[in-house]
């Protein structure tokens, strides 16, 4: 069982690294935008808004797909039919939804409770990004 949770802490070094550089690369473009002088447009926030959530909706379906993979690929998970429930069963799980209709067999399903574990603070590394970024705005627009 030891290896099985290494395993898992490995994957989610590999996400946490993913969301790092998605974190550093965004900060930097926001900041970069947010430096001009004057106000920021709502059009401007608005397409940066749209912009950020984006971009961390493609990065958390890209690590549910890393999970997906570790899942699908691993040769002591059985029932897993087909990667498309691979990922279902990842994105579940990942959002913490689990809704029990698709479930791994054996000693590997505490790589899901990893999983759950890893999408809590992913999600909340996105959320917290979100909300810094309208700290950012707001400052910016108040301080006026």
């Amino acid at each position: 069982m030891f290896l099985i949770i290494l395993f898992g802490v490995l994957i989610i070094c590999i996400n946490v690294i993913l969301q790092s550089v998605i974190t550093v690369f965004s900060l930097k473009y926001l900041h970069q935008f947010n430096s001009k002088k004057g106000e920021i447009s709502i059009k401007a926030v608005l397409f940066q808004t749209s912009l950020s959530v984006s971009l961390l909706t493609l990065l958390h379906g890209a690590q549910c797909t890393i999970w997906a993979a570790t899942f699908y690929f691993n040769p002591n998970i059985d029932n897993l039919y087909s990667f498309k429930e691979a990922i279902y069963f990842s994105l579940i799980t990942f959002t913490t939804v689990g809704y029990g209709d698709v479930v791994i067999n054996g000693d590997w399903k505490i790589l899901a409770g990893l999983e759950a574990i890893n999408g809590i603070m992913m999600v909340g590394w996105s959320t917290a990004l979100m909300f810094s970024y309208f700290q950012i705005i707001l400052k910016k627009n108040i301080s006026k």
